[in-house]
């Protein structure tokens, strides 16, 4: 686990360094393994933090990482409202001013995987290699307009569930209870028009770039979109060639805290350019 956030822009002996957000055009970020280089950004998922990386940052000791708060979400709830261009725009610039050589990787989940690739289309020079997990798009139809009322319902009835029960069902899965302090309608609103089908295709962009879906259901509806990796992926090739879809059928949507070191290790296969762990299948 993270540690407990040190005093804003102060190193902890762990070499932790917080930096909560004060103003709308900054986000709140942990800085770990300050020395290591290159520097690797993760971004979350919906409805979560930085902090919901906290299983998968012991196995990368070996980078710098940078793991901010989304707009709206943790400590950057105050920078709002959240869009996936303007949570881009913020992260560049919290690349350029706390990077390694203003350039970093770039991991992303779920909704961060919509922002992730946002920011490589738009502010290529701010990023090396890419990995992108849980990228999903939905139809538009006539529902639609409810979507935002039926995540803002299910936020509070998820977290009602015992974890136990949750983690049985889920092979293990660590899913900890969200904070709904800063889940309002407003957010949810916010948040599900990037992956309306209309809105939520990027552009080509030049970085080489894993797309990655989990691949298994089970009881509970939690494997991701191979048709949507697979398009991503098309689209990611038109700007580079070294762009490809992948699918693990044993992993779960949040497979970062199902398997923590595989994910680590996926994404240390990745950016070293080597062979991936087993058990992925191509798209």
């Amino acid at each position: 686990m993270l540690e407990d956030p040190a005093p804003p822009n102060q190193r902890s002996p762990m070499g932790v360094t917080t930096s909560p957000s004060s103003k709308e055009d900054n986000l709140a970020y942990i800085s770990l393994n300050p020395n290591a280089q290159p520097t690797v950004v993760l971004i979350h998922g919906a409805f979560a933090a930085g902090s919901d990386w906290d299983l998968v940052t012991p196995f990368l000791t070996d980078y710098h990482l940078l793991i901010p708060d989304m707009p709206g979400h943790g400590n950057s709830r105050a920078v709002t409202p959240f869009s996936v261009d303007n949570a881009s725009r913020l992260l560049r610039k919290l690349i350029v001013e706390h990077a390694h050589d203003a350039h970093a990787y770039i991991v992303g989940h779920s909704l961060g995987a919509h922002i992730a690739v946002h920011l490589a289309s738009h502010y290529p020079q701010v990023v090396s290699r890419v990995l992108l997990s849980g990228f999903e798009v939905f139809p538009t139809t006539r529902l639609s307009p409810y979507v935002p009322h039926l995540t803002w319902a299910m936020r509070r009835i998820e977290n009602s569930v015992p974890r136990p029960l949750v983690r049985w069902l889920m092979d293990g899965t660590d899913i900890r209870r969200s904070d709904n302090t800063f889940c309002t309608l407003d957010l949810c609103r916010q948040i599900c028009q990037p992956m309306l089908a209309s809105d939520g295709w990027p552009d080509p962009w030049p970085q080489p770039t894993l797309v990655i879906a989990a691949g298994k259901a089970g009881l509970l509806p939690t494997s991701d979109h191979p048709h949507d990796a697979r398009k991503l992926a098309g689209i990611g090739n038109r700007g580079n060639n070294n762009t490809r879809a992948v699918m693990h059928p044993q992993m779960r949507h949040p497979w970062n805290r199902q398997a923590p070191k595989l994910f680590a290790d996926t994404v240390q296969k990745w950016f070293r350019d080597e062979p991936l762990p087993a058990g992925f299948i191509d798209l």
